[in-house]
C-alpha cells in the first residue's frame, strides 16, 4: 500500500512592520525588548499598532484592485509575531539584532470581541440547517466594527447608520435582530442611531476620519453589538 503523499507546503506571509525609534545605545534597546517581554498589555498594544499599518495598506490595495477578497487582517491568527530591533540596515533587509516572540497564549487572547453568548457554532449550524439567517445589519455590524478598529472611521459610520437603520426596519428579528429591547438598551440603540446618522452626515458633506468624532462611533458599535448579544441570549 502506497503511503500517504506528503501535505504540500502551504505559502506564508511575513510582514515587518518598522518603527522609526531609535535608542540611545544597545542597552536601551535591550531594556525596551525586555518590557516588551514582561508586559503584556504593552505587548498587545504593539502588535495593534503594526496591524492597524499593515490593514492600512490592505485596505490601500483592496480598493485599488478592486478586489473585495483582500481581507482586514488580525493578530491573534498570526502565526507568530516578534518584536525586535536593530540597525537601519538590518531591519531594512528583514534581519533583526535581538527579537522575542509572544507566546502563543497571549496571541491568542488578542482578540477582543465580547461574542461569547453569541454561541458561533451553535449559530453556524442554525444558518447551514436553514432554522436561522443572517440579516443584513447583522453583517454591516460586525463590518463596522472591523472598520472602526482598522482606522476607517468615515467607512464605518456609512456602514453603521445603515445597520441601525436596517435594525429598526419591521421584520429585522425575523432576521436575527434585536428582538424585545430592555428600556436601557432601547436608550443606547436610539443614541447610537443618532450618532451614526450625524457622522453619515459629516462624511456625505465632506468629511473624512480625523473630522469624525471615532468615540462617539465607538459607543455606537457597542450598542449595536449589545443588540445582537441580547438576540443571542434569547435565541
Amino acid at each position: 500500500m502506497d503511503p500517504e503523499p506528503e501535505p504540500a507546503p502551504l505559502a506564508v506571509t511575513r510582514v515587518s512592520v518598522i518603527r522609526p525609534r531609535s535608542f540611545d545605545d544597545e542597552a536601551a534597546a535591550v531594556r525596551w525588548l525586555s518590557e516588551v517581554g514582561s508586559d503584556r498589555d504593552l505587548a498587545a498594544a504593539l502588535a495593534a499598532e503594526a496591524v492597524r499599518h499593515l490593514n492600512r495598506a490592505l485596505h490601500a490595495h483592496r480598493t485599488a484592485a478592486g478586489d473585495p477578497t483582500i481581507a482586514d487582517v488580525d493578530p491573534s491568527r498570526a502565526i507568530s509575531i516578534r518584536f525586535g530591533y536593530g540597525t537601519g540596515d538590518e531591519v531594512a533587509d528583514g534581519r533583526w539584532r535581538s527579537t522575542i516572540e509572544l507566546p502563543e497564549r497571549h496571541r491568542r487572547r488578542l482578540l477582543q470581541r465580547d461574542y461569547e453568548a453569541m454561541r458561533p457554532q451553535e449559530r453556524v449550524a442554525a444558518v447551514l440547517g436553514g432554522r436561522e439567517r443572517v440579516a443584513a445589519h447583522e453583517e454591516l455590524i460586525v463590518r463596522a466594527r472591523g472598520d472602526l478598529d482598522a482606522g476607517r472611521v468615515a467607512t464605518a459610520a456609512l456602514g453603521l447608520s445603515a445597520a441601525l437603520e436596517a435594525l429598526r426596519a419591521p421584520g429585522a428579528a425575523a432576521g436575527g435582530g434585536a428582538g424585545a429591547s430592555n428600556e436601557e438598551l432601547a436608550t443606547r440603540l436610539s443614541d447610537a442611531e443618532a450618532a451614526a446618522l450625524k457622522a453619515k452626515r459629516s462624511v456625505l458633506a465632506g468629511a473624512v476620519d480625523a473630522d469624525l468624532d471615532a468615540e462617539a462611533l465607538e459607543g455606537a458599535v457597542r450598542a449595536a453589538e449589545a443588540a445582537l448579544r441580547q438576540r443571542a441570549h434569547q435565541g
